[in-house]
């Protein structure tokens, strides 16, 4: 009698530990179900956010914002979607920074934007009233916006042109004046036009590692004296600004900082990208490697220097010497009408440009032009000559240039970005 009491007791006690697990099978069975419920429709949130972004920056593609101002957009008709935009100079180029937040899902990106055209010509000289000569190996591929008194082969030093046509391309006729560039009133007072409250100073050393990202206010270093950058590495949201000189030393890693003084020199074999703007002078020496988006920005300011003899202007000049690589836009600027016979840009033998050359007064190209050439003039300093609308050796090549390269803010051209940030 009391064995089978037992026998039963236990049969019971078996009952209950079968009935827990599958209570907990059951209990974790539907948690798994909740959780993978939940996490799909936090997927699904995410992926609306990520897309909504995307919606923006194809939206600037056509449509222009205020600066410096926060706008709100809806892309899918969702009450519970937010999308931000803020659009803010970052140098030439546009910095844009998209936020979308879908309940308690949020996701941001920021991009360095510029305009981008896939019809892009290879050459547009101004029309002086003055044709255009080409001599030894010089070869334009592309299309070229030319004076009305048009191109023709010429001589100089007894060497003539090697080329079995004049223009590798389509041919269309150039006007007075040169394309305008939409914020050059900007980039003219670009050490003036920052937002005090957005700027954080910091001290540069020697050994200093420091990246600061475009989601942050600005980190900022200003000098009276000549800054020169040796042994550290910058990148990101950081400008550097001198009342007198810049000097890049190969010892240092810059990436995407903003660079500002009269004179600027950025030493042999350095490797890095950054915006360059000075109102004197910028030399690239040899062997150097600027990566895109790399800028180099002269925005002259003609001055009198004193002369034992007469007063002259002394010559302001972005000069870019041998075996050197620049990825981005070498830009000369100036609204000084005198003439004069002196290259304000210089590109040395054996030097390659990929992007965009602009310049308001006269360009002596001896190297490569993988992209497009804007010049008021040619100009060509050779066996004690002076040649004016002479290109001596110089290559431009429109069809070289990648498709989805976005470069300086002229003409009517799409906004695209040109590289992502953090």
């Amino acid at each position: 009698m009391n064995v089978s009491k037992k026998i039963k007791a236990g049969a019971l006690q078996y009952v209950l530990v079968i009935s827990v697990i599958i209570a907990i099978i059951i209990f974790a069975f539907i948690s798994l179900l909740y959780l993978q419920q939940k996490m799909t429709i936090k997927h699904q949130f995410a992926k609306e956010a990520i897309a909504n972004t995307q919606l923006g920056f194809d939206y600037l593609k056509q449509n222009e914002l205020e600066y410096d101002k926060e706008f709100s957009l809806d892309f899918l008709d969702n009450s519970e979607a937010k999308t931000t935009i803020i659009k803010n100079h970052w140098g030439v180029f546009d910095l844009v920074t998209i936020t979308s937040q879908v309940k308690n899902e949020s996701f941001q990106k920021i991009g360095l934007l510029g305009t981008q055209n896939i019809k892009r010509d290879a050459l547009y000289l101004k029309d002086n009233n003055q044709s255009l000569v080409l001599v030894g190996k010089t070869k334009i591929t592309g299309t070229a916006s030319l004076p009305k008194q048009g191109v023709k082969s010429g001589n100089i030093a007894s060497v003539s042109y090697y080329g079995s046509q004049l223009i590798y391309g389509n041919r269309k006729d150039s006007n007075s004046t040169l394309s305008k560039i939409k914020n050059i009133g900007y980039l003219k007072n670009l050490s003036k036009n920052y937002i005090e409250d957005s700027l954080i100073n910091f001290e540069l050393e020697e050994g200093l590692k420091l990246h600061n990202s475009f989601s942050k206010n600005t980190l900022i270093y200003e000098d009276n004296n000549s800054i020169v950058l040796t042994r550290l590495s910058l990148s990101g949201n950081i400008t550097i600004i001198s009342k007198t000189a810049i000097t890049v030393e190969p010892s240092a890693i810059i990436e995407d900082v903003i660079l500002i003084a009269p004179k600027i020199t950025i030493k042999s074999n350095i490797k890095g990208n950054f915006q360059a703007f000075a109102t004197e002078n910028i030399t690239v020496q040899s062997n150097c490697e600027l990566k895109y988006p790399t800028a180099l920005v002269l925005l002259d300011k003609e001055v009198l220097i004193a002369n034992a003899n007469q007063e002259e202007k002394e010559v302001h000049q972005i000069k870019i010497e041998k075996n050197s690589f620049v990825k981005g836009i070498v830009l000369y600027h100036s609204d000084n009408k005198v003439t004069n016979y002196k290259s304000q840009i210089l590109i040395e033998e054996d030097t390659i440009v990929t992007g965009e050359i602009y310049c308001a007064k006269n360009l002596e190209m001896l190297g490569t032009v993988l992209g497009s050439v804007y010049t008021n003039n040619f100009i060509v300093n050779k066996s004690g000559g002076i040649y004016i609308n002479y290109i001596f050796d110089g290559v431009i090549n429109s069809k070289e240039l990648p498709n989805q390269y976005v470069g300086l803010q002229i003409e009517e051209t799409s906004n695209s970005v040109g590289k992502w940030v953090d």
